[in-house]
C-alpha cells in the first residue's frame, strides 16, 4: 500500500512547530505532511483532536497515512490508531513513548517547582538534550514551550501511565519503537515494553551515541536518520 502522508504529533508542553526540521527531512517522501497543534484539559481532548487531524490528513493525502509521535504525541498516536484502524492509519511510529509505570520526580518540592517552570532552563535542558542539537536550537524550544491545563498536568504525573492498561494485545498495523538508552526523560525500558506489548519493532539508540529526549526532533543530524528510517518503514524510499 502507498502511503502517501504522515501526521506527526508533538509531545507535552510543546506543539507542531517542534516538527519543522522533520518536516524539512520528510519533504520529498511523502506528499501529505501534517504537524497539527494538539491542545486540551485532557487526555480525552488530546485524543479527539488527534484523531480529528490524522483523519484529515489522510483524507487530502486519499490513502491511510503513516502517524508519528514523539513522547506522550507517541502514545497520542498509538490510542489513535487502535481507535481508527487501517482504514485511516497504514504505519505508525512512536519516538521515546512511555509505556507501565513511571520514576515520579522525587519529592513534592521539585513536583512543585516542575509544574510551574520555576527550575532555571539551563538547568534543566541537559535532562532534554545533549551536545547533538545546538545550544541556540536548545534555548528556542524551551522558549516556545507552553504550559498545559492543570488537569492534563496532573494527568501525565499518574505513578501507572494511563494508556498501560489500554494495550492487552498487539496493534493491528505495522509499528515501529525508536528510543535511545541515553534518554534521561523517558527510560529506554519503558519504551521497549511498550514495543513489545504492541507487536512493534524496536530500534534502539545504544547508550554510546548520547541522544536525548529531545534530540529525537530537534538534532538535525538525529532527525535526518530518523527520517530515513521512517521512509524505509513507510516504504517510501
Amino acid at each position: 500500500m502507498d502511503l502517501n502522508g504522515i501526521t506527526m504529533l508533538h509531545g507535552y508542553g510543546v506543539r507542531g512547530k517542534t516538527w519543522d526540521e522533520m518536516r524539512t527531512a520528510l519533504l520529498s517522501r511523502f506528499q501529505t505532511i501534517h504537524t497539527p497543534d494538539l491542545a486540551g484539559e485532557s487526555i480525552g481532548d488530546l485524543a479527539v483532536r488527534a484523531e480529528e487531524a490524522i483523519c484529515a490528513c489522510s483524507a487530502e493525502a486519499q490513502t491511510p497515512i503513516v502517524v508519528a509521535g514523539h513522547s506522550l504525541g507517541a502514545v497520542m498516536a498509538a490510542v489513535a490508531a487502535r481507535n481508527l484502524g487501517a482504514e485511516f492509519v497504514g504505519a505508525v511510529v512512536l519516538m521515546a513513548p512511555p509505556f507501565g509505570e513511571r520514576d515520579l520526580p522525587g519529592g513534592g518540592i521539585l513536583r512543585f517547582l516542575l509544574k510551574h517552570r520555576l527550575i532555571p532552563g539551563w538547568l534543566i535542558r541537559p535532562r532534554f538534550f545533549s551536545s547533538l542539537t545546538p545550544t541556540p536550537v536548545q534555548k528556542q524550544v524551551f522558549r516556545e514551550a507552553v504550559p498545559e491545563h492543570p488537569a492534563l498536568q496532573a494527568a501525565t504525573m499518574e505513578q501507572e501511565w494511563f494508556h498501560t492498561s489500554l494495550f492487552s494485545g498487539p496493534l493491528a498495523i505495522p509499528s515501529l519503537v525508536i528510543a535511545s538508552e541515553a534518554d534521561r526523560i523517558v527510560p529506554a525500558s519503558q519504551s521497549a515494553a511498550f514495543a513489545a506489548a504492541l507487536g512493534a519493532e524496536l530500534w534502539l539508540l545504544p547508550a554510546s551515541r548520547g541522544v536525548g529526549h529531545d534530540d529525537l526532533f530537534a538534532s538535525a543530524t538525529v532527525v535526518r536518520e530518523i527520517a530515513d528510517r521512517i521512509a524505509a518503514f513507510a516504504g517510501r524510499p
